[in-house]
């Protein structure tokens, strides 16, 4: 059953539907609130790529000005526009809101979330350090976003089944 049109909650719709409009390649959205992700989209830096799993997030992020409540059909478009605005976007983090990471499965969105909520919990960790942030290199960083997505290190491709393995069955 597809979830964008089943789903009862208006605001979840607005976004999802924003996203599949933006990018109709896109299989699986995954929206969150985490609480390190949550954090950084309060900050006006944002977010910042600044470790290897970053790589995957490197110039795919795009931001989006929380306008309230998204129970309005008609805040889609400005949030499509946003998506559209980054070239290969998989992530979009709502200021002060939360985040959404998108793939071309439910198992490539979920391991984006998963490191993107990872890579926002570093980048706080980092600042509360009160040292000085220290960036990868520009060709590192491009070279690295470039490798996270050969086949074998695609997002998804290592972690899934092992992710899934700790799920418990019941028979």
């Amino acid at each position: 059953e597809d979830l964008v049109y089943s789903s009862s909650n208006v605001t979840a719709d607005v976004i999802h539907d924003a996203v599949y409009s933006a990018r109709p390649d896109i299989k699986a959205v995954i929206h969150l609130h985490t609480p390190a992700a949550t954090a950084i989209s309060c900050l006006q830096e944002g977010f910042v790529p600044i470790t290897q799993d970053g790589a995957y997030f490197y110039k795919k992020v795009a931001t989006y000005d929380w306008d309230g409540l998204s129970d309005d059909a008609s805040e889609g478009p400005e949030i499509a526009a946003a998506i559209k605005a980054v070239e290969g976007c998989n992530t979009l983090l709502m200021h002060n809101h939360g985040f959404v990471c998108f793939g071309p499965s439910v198992r490539h969105a979920w391991v984006l979330a998963y490191y993107f909520e990872r890579c926002c919990e570093v980048q706080l960790r980092v600042m509360q350090s009160g040292g000085k942030l220290r960036t990868p290199p520009k060709r590192v960083m491009e070279k690295a976003a470039e490798d996270s997505y050969l086949p074998e290190f695609a997002p998804g491709v290592c972690e899934w089944d092992a992710l899934c393995e700790e799920i418990p069955h019941f028979d």
